[in-house]
């Protein structure tokens, strides 16, 4: 898939995208668990889903700030992604486009759909033994 280097899709990275649990652990199996850091989200019901993705500049190997806004660790010096090359890049930052916001409007939701399981659960802790 060839990647996007336009402004809007530079600036989604000011926002680091969400991986799936599994592509987390890709990230993790390929060296990157120190670059990443735990997210959240503050789910209707009272209870807080968390997630691993990549980390802000400044937050590798702690939870996200309240407002997570910055510098993803993998955007180079061109505001490309150094994950993409790789394979590595997360499902959010893959299915995001520019060209079409209504068509990943609710991808945010979606992916944290998939971290709200035990399995994820066990993940998250697993990453803060580690790192």
């Amino acid at each position: 898939m060839k990647s996007c280097t336009c402004d809007v899709c530079k600036a989604m990275c000011e926002r680091p995208c969400w991986p799936t649990p599994k592509e987390a652990e890709k990230l993790i199996e390929a060296g990157f668990g120190n670059r990443l850091m735990e997210d959240y989200w503050v789910g209707n019901d009272g209870r807080d889903v968390h997630i691993l993705c990549p980390a802000l500049v400044g937050s590798e190997g702690h939870t996200a700030p309240f407002w997570p806004r910055g510098k993803c660790t993998f955007q180079d010096k061109n505001g490309l992604c150094e994950l993409h090359n790789l394979g590595l890049k997360p499902i959010e930052g893959r299915l995001a486009d520019c060209q079409n916001e209504d068509a990943t409007k609710n991808l945010h939701e979606m992916v944290m759909v998939a971290w709200n399981n035990q399995g994820a659960v066990n993940l998250v802790h697993r990453w803060n033994e580690t790192f």
